[in-house]
């Protein structure tokens, strides 16, 4: 390694050239790489959704859900399985091996879905089979409010104009329609007079759709062509559809003899809502691997063009754009970084008096992250959370070995003789034995480092990958900063440092650190004690803050969640909906309000949360930069519940975090209650749920229940004798009804290059007509043919009922989630209450209690306690054969305990909780924190080689490393300190707390301890 440091020493202008190259790679890399919140994870997950139109949930679930299920568990590397049965639909999540890959899962399933069809009752539907990934969101929503009020136009231009045109931008993978309605032609049928001519609804169903439709006839040739014929059938006007003639069994008939026909809206499966006016909404999602910020800028620029262009029709507006935090982020980084490496020059400039030396250092700190940045490219791997979590942590970490080599380079001269005369620069032979002289040290200290982050990589499942950026940063960043130490300095300080420049530490601050020493050497079992009780203070503090995936501080948004009575619909809620949006939106502090109730048909996602409900409405309130959140949740409370019917229920709560979702995370206590039938589960949950209201007591305000609700049934019987003996089928009987009151389409009107859909019922029977009563169901005409019609009362007996809305299933186990919300300043005792509830039921013979989602950390927790453990492991082999030392790799970690003596307290005075950015703080000084007790060693071990006694050996080494130990904890402290004066909460201002507290009570704590240890093992090995 000499040799290499001096021929950079010699040959400095290439290495500028070099540094120029790696400078170029950087930037081009930070332009190039995509900008995203969380790395790009793949999670194995497949949903498959059956429908049965008419059956209940309770049908549903054992006549489909139960059969899929036990068919779908043979599938290869299944892990767990849910589902949410609810009217006439069934979806079900499949949760695979991770690392699987969910399309090849999907193909499998599939194989299964086609052996269990035949089997499936008949009427129900093929099932579809679609891989999911848990933590999409909407990376851009784009609203089209019409200017006259027509949201069929609206969801017309949004569906042909609106998602054609943001398809096309490179890096969207899908695009929803969301909210708006549809139009339809309704063919509302008089049972009466179409009982006088032998038809029911049905009957008029059938006929009609054997006239509104195009037939191919064939072809003939002529002139050499060969032209398809084809004969029109499909209406173009109302007037024309009124005009069509069909045949009955008692002869033809004028449909506008039976039926009155009109053009009416279709019922929405969904609803929209922005600040109290219904609109339509374009959800745009990002497709896998796609910069999110790229592409988030071009979707709103063509969202602007849009607007432009049909600023007559439609009000375009971009209301929902989460790349903005994922910019913010890459901007607060930068920031920091430039902040950070200014104040750690001066900090150099004061430890080393030398301004030269400061610069030389803070500039090692961009070429360092300009190299890893490339790297990252050349990995494939993007700019998230993650990465610029391990590029601000490398911030600090790259200047501890620059600072330790310059010290060493500060020397050069120093030893000559008073009055030699000297060149004003040294040579590369002087340069390259000086720097030698720290190689040891300063790679020991980068592979401490690595030998921390490296067992990251290998964590199973969603925590590696997602953690996996991180490490890579760091490693890399390591890495780099050792070796721009080792080349670009000395070739920097060949051409700019001068002899013996750098000066010694303040006197008064050496002679002031070596009484203090003196002292605690002569009193070592006191200072020893005091470590260790300071030590146990730091881990009780740590180990009691708040536990969370990412830390939560400046919330920009509030979800407030409405329920309505089961059996509602976003149709039914729509005078709700928009009444509470403009409610909020008036709210102080709310800059505007957003969101959807229901779901379109292909929006599995949604459909397979347990927790949704067509009667749930959820409303995203962005509230100003200046808000306190606590105040205005509670003011949005207030007024959502004075605006709400009293059988409403509310919540108000931050937004999920997508992390969570991959993680398997819930925000608050989810639990899950599973048992072997329905009625078991409901009684565990009863039982469940009032032994935790009387253990929380004042500290819980409520329990969602999910799912929940009884929906209100019209059962009906049919009398199987009279139906027997009246000679009709009663398979016949029930298509009958159904088309009376749910309507059936029969086909389309083209009109002005639209389709139309034609939808035939009976007027006034049932749903399809917005009406009905248990007295017209009964009167509806379900045979006509014979001698006098036969009403539906004379075949069967119709009751109102009440039955599950929906039902949920867990590991083919019926299922019922609780979630309870705490009362103000009560989310520590509710907590506490859960955990103690749980432990009390824990699991029985019918019945078992648990945490929801499967959490990531719970799934492999002794995975990461065996990681955390062969880091310790590899750290302790790196150290002991670095010095060939048993006994030397306990001394110098005995600072990673010390470290936790000032985290603990620093975390509870920042307000920090336990989160992904602290934890890794933590797990950072396990490599950073040894490397001062290195240099001690290292200096220790010197005098001891040379023959000093072991007391002034320990003392004058620890004297020695005074300076290059100070300056390496002081540059990274301040390079950590702008991450600390952010104002929103952020994983790297967590992260920066965790370390700093860690970090200054470590260097202060170990600067006494380890010289203290050393010399007592010195003492005994000598006299051994």
């Amino acid at each position: 390694m000499k040799r290499v440091i001096t021929s950079c020493a010699g040959r400095p202008v290439a290495v500028a050239m070099g540094l120029v190259a790696i400078m170029m790679a950087g930037i081009g890399a930070a332009i190039d790489l995509p900008r995203r919140s969380l790395p790009d994870v793949s999670v194995p997950r497949v949903l498959v959704e059956a429908t049965m139109p008419g059956m209940s949930a309770a049908a549903m679930r054992s006549l489909v859900t139960c059969p899929l299920e036990d068919a779908l568990a043979s599938a290869d590397g299944l892990i767990g399985s849910s589902s949410v049965s609810r009217d006439g639909r069934t979806v079900i999540t499949l949760d695979f091996n991770w690392g699987e890959d969910a399309a090849r899962m999907a193909s499998n399933v599939r194989d299964i879905i086609d052996a269990t069809y035949p089997g499936l009752p008949e009427g129900a539907t093929k099932p579809s089979v679609t891989a999911d990934d848990p933590a999409a969101s909407p990376l851009v929503t784009v609203t089209m409010a019409p200017m006259a009020g027509d949201l069929a136009f609206a969801k017309r231009m949004a569906e042909r104009e609106g998602r054609a045109r943001l398809r096309r931008v490179v890096g969207v993978g899908a695009v929803t329609v969301v909210g708006g309605r549809d139009r339809e032609l309704a063919v509302a049928v008089d049972e009466r007079k179409a009982a006088a001519r032998g038809m029911t609804a049905r009957d008029v169903a059938s006929a009609l759709a054997a006239e509104c439709a195009d037939v191919p006839l064939g072809s003939v040739e002529g002139g050499g062509l060969e032209l398809v014929v084809i004969a029109e059938g499909r209406p173009k006007t109302v007037a024309e559809l009124e005009a069509v003639v069909a045949v009955s069994p008692a002869g033809s008939f004028r449909l506008s003899e039976l039926a009155r026909v009109y053009e009416r809206d279709a019922p929405a499966d969904s609803l929209y809502v922005l600040d109290g006016i219904e609109t339509v909404a374009l959800e745009v999602y990002l497709r896998p691997g796609a910069d999110p910020v790229a592409t988030a800028r071009e979707v709103v620029l063509v969202a602007e063009a849009m607007a432009v262009e049909f600023m007559d029709e439609l009000a375009i507006r971009t209301v929902g754009d989460s790349s903005t935090a994922v910019a913010a982020s890459i901007r607060e980084l930068a920031w920091a970084a430039v902040i950070g490496s200014i104040a750690a020059a001066v900090v150099l400039y004061a430890m080393l008096r030398d301004a030269r030396c400061a610069v030389m250092v803070a500039v090692s700190i961009p070429i360092c992250i300009a190299a890893t940045l490339a790297a990252l490219s050349l990995a494939g791997r993007s700019l998230n959370r993650m990465s610029l979590s391990g590029l601000a942590l490398a911030v600090g970490i790259i200047s501890d070995n620059a600072v330790v080599t310059l010290d060493a380079l500060s020397t050069v001269g120093e030893t000559m003789p008073r009055g030699t005369s000297r060149r004003m620069y040294p040579t590369p032979a002087e340069i390259g034995e000086a720097a030698s002289s720290v190689v040891g040290g300063t790679f020991g200290g980068m592979v401490t480092t690595v030998a921390v982050f490296m067992p990251i990589f290998y964590l199973p499942g969603a925590i590696g990958s997602i953690f996996g950026d991180l490490a890579f940063a760091v490693v890399v960043a390591s890495a780099c900063g050792w070796v721009c130490a080792m080349t670009i300095l000395p070739a920097a300080y060949r051409l700019f440092g001068t002899a013996g420049s750098g000066g010694r530490p303040p006197a008064r601050l050496a002679a002031s650190y070596a009484r203090s020493l003196s002292t605690a050497m002569r009193r070592p079992s006191r200072l020893i004690i005091c470590a260790a009780i300071a030590a146990a203070i730091g881990v009780a503090l740590a180990a009691t803050r708040d536990v969370s995936f990412m830390p939560r501080g400046a919330v920009s948004e509030l979800l407030v969640t409405a329920r309505f009575e089961p059996g509602s619909d976003a149709e039914g809620i729509r005078p709700e909906a928009i009444s509470l949006s403009a409610i909020l939106s008036r709210v102080d502090g709310v800059v505007s309000t957003r969101g959807w109730a229901g779901a379109e048909v292909g929006d599995l996602s949604r459909l397979a949360d347990p927790a949704y409900g067509p009667e749930r409405l959820s409303l995203l309130c962005a509230l100003s930069s200046k808000a306190d959140t606590e105040t205005i949740a509670r003011e949005i409370a207030a007024a959502a519940r004075a605006a709400l019917p009293p059988s409403a229920s509310l919540t108000v709560a931050e937004p999920p975090d997508p992390a969570a979702a991959i993680m398997g995370l819930v925000e608050g206590s989810t639990i899950v209650v599973n048992a072997d039938s329905v009625e078991a589960a409901k009684a565990a949950a009863d039982a469940f749920e009032s032994y935790l209201s009387d253990l929380a007591g004042d500290a819980l305000a409520s329990v969602v229940r999910s799912p929940d609700g009884q929906a209100g049934r019209v059962l009906a019987s049919p009398d199987r004798q009279r139906i027997a003996g009246l000679r009709v089928k009663l398979a016949e009987v029930e298509a009958v009804i159904r088309t009376a009151t749910e309507g059936v389409r029969v086909g389309n009107m083209r009109s002005d290059g639209e389709d139309t859909d034609i939808v035939v019922f009976a007027g006034g029977a049932g749903s399809a007509d917005r009406g009905g009563s248990l007295e017209s169901l009964r009167s509806i005409t379900v045979e006509a043919g014979g001698s006098a019609p036969i009403h539906a009362s004379t075949v069967a007996t119709f009751d109102l009922a009440y039955s599950a809305a929906a039902l949920a299933r867990l590991d083919r186990r019926d299922a019922i989630y609780l979630t309870p919300v705490a009362a103000v300043s009560g989310r520590g005792a509710l907590e506490a209450a859960v955990e103690r509830a749980m432990i009390a039921y824990g699991s029985g013979a019918r019945s078992s209690v648990r945490r929801s989602g499967g959490s990531a950390f719970g799934r492999y927790a002794e995975a990461m306690a065996w990681t955390l453990a062969l880091v310790l492991v590899l750290l302790y082999l790196v150290i002991g054969s670095q010095f060939e030392s048993f006994v030397a790799p306990l001394v110098i970690m005995a600072a990673i305990p010390l470290a936790l003596a000032g985290s603990g307290p620093t975390m509870l005075i920042a307000g920090v909780g336990l989160d992904s950015g602290s934890i890794m703080g933590l797990v950072a000084l396990f490599g950073t924190v040894v490397n001062s007790a290195i240099l001690l060693y290292e200096a220790c071990a010197a005098r001891l080689a040379a023959g000093e006694a072991p007391d002034s050996a320990a003392f004058l080494g620890a004297i020695d490393r005074l300076r290059p130990v100070l300056a390496t904890t002081m540059t990274t402290l301040v390079a950590l300190v702008p991450l600390c004066l952010n104002p929103e909460a952020s994983p790297q201002r967590s992260m920066a707390v965790s370390m700093i507290g860690g970090m200054a009570a470590s260097t202060a704590l170990t600067l006494f301890i380890t010289p203290t240890v050393l010399a007592a093992l010195a003492r005994r090995r000598a006299a051994a």
